[in-house]
């Protein structure tokens, strides 16, 4: 006998899900069990699976779900190593899936437990896939084909809006993706029960869908950048609808500014592209590139005067001088088009 093992990471949350229901289709519809760490460790239940998959052979069919088993595992190598005797111990005639949804930020780094429990799944003759949300200019693709899925006719501008809509053109990469397909698969079925017989178009995700493009706190720092004031207003208006803590976004602006002061001090020097690599770069020479050009929109002084105005601003919050939405939109305001000069 063999075990009925699969091993699905990724950020995308639907496609995670779709590869569960691909398993359970497969043996037959089964009854199934999902399991959630409640913390982290979880040992009890890392243990509790362990039992759940050993009894299978006394009940029939049963499909044993583990989410989020890294969550599980914590920073606890006990709790790591019990995870990997899971899959390793697996009795025969069980089925376990393992589900790791990560953070979109974090998809494409996966974590050395995870890859050596990867191994010890296809160890066992089990299967490991990936399943990445789109990114930019990827969700609009990704829609038609989800249409024709469906069976939903769907005119291609109306695919390209609810795509923009979900956040397919937001292209920062600190922004959560993993939901983004739950929610175009949601509205595609929404705008189909509200068209009916004919085609979806453009009028009709107008009226039903709203925008809920995410929030990103690179997009305030990107726009400060290309020094474009409005695209700056409107990403700071979204990141704090959305929750974004204000010192969070005052810190990505202090340390931006504070790259754009030295990539500007660096280039009126004569500095190499390797030397500005070094300094502004982190490493990435087309870094370096991008931040010596964003210098090169403000005059010294200038960013001279940003970089104070974010310290009074840092400082007025933190006395409770005034609140920090307003600090951080009036620090906005007065200092992106540089009409302020640094105090002597």
């Amino acid at each position: 006998m063999s075990v009925s093992l699969l091993l699905a990471h990724g950020d995308d949350g639907l496609g995670l899900d779709e590869a569960v229901e691909a398993l359970t289709h497969e043996m037959g519809d089964i009854q199934r069990t999902d399991l959630l760490p409640e913390r982290s460790p979880d040992e009890a239940i890392l243990d509790q699976a362990r039992v759940e998959a050993a009894s299978m052979g006394l009940f029939g069919p049963h499909l044993v779900v583990l989410r989020r088993p890294l969550r599980a595992a914590g920073r606890s190598g006990t709790a790591a190593e019990k995870l990997v005797a899971l899959v390793r111990d697996l009795p025969d005639g069980a089925a376990l899936a393992l589900l790791e949804e990560r953070p979109s930020r974090d998809a494409s780094r996966p974590p050395a437990l995870l890859r050596r429990l990867a191994d010890a799944v296809r160890e066992r003759g089990g299967v490991v896939v990936e399943r990445m949300a789109p990114r930019r200019a990827e969700l609009t693709g990704w829609t038609r084909r989800r249409a024709a899925v469906l069976g939903i006719e769907l005119e291609p501008r109306a695919a390209a809006l609810l795509a923009e809509r979900v956040g397919g053109a937001v292209w920062e990469t600190d922004i959560e993706r993993g939901e983004q397909t739950r929610v175009v698969d949601s509205e595609l079925r929404k705008l189909a029960t509200h068209a009916g017989e004919r085609r979806v178009g453009v009028e009709d995700v107008e009226l039903l869908t709203p925008d809920t493009r995410p929030a990103s706190v690179f997009a305030v720092t990107n726009a400060v950048d290309r020094r474009e004031p409005a695209a700056a207003a409107a990403a700071l208006r979204r990141a704090l609808d959305e929750g974004q803590p204000v010192l969070r976004i005052t810190a990505s602006l202090h340390a931006r500014i504070a790259d754009l002061i030295v990539a500007a001090d660096l280039v009126a020097g004569g500095a190499t592209p390797a030397e500005l690599t070094r300094a502004v770069g982190r490493g990435s020479a087309r870094t370096a590139e991008h931040v010596a050009a964003a210098a090169r929109r403000y005059r010294p002084e200038e960013l001279e005067a940003m970089l104070f105005g974010l310290f009074e601003a840092d400082l007025a919050i933190k006395e409770n001088r005034v609140e920090p939405e307003s600090a951080v939109a009036a620090w906005l305001g007065e200092h992106l088009l540089g009409t302020r000069v640094a105090a002597s």
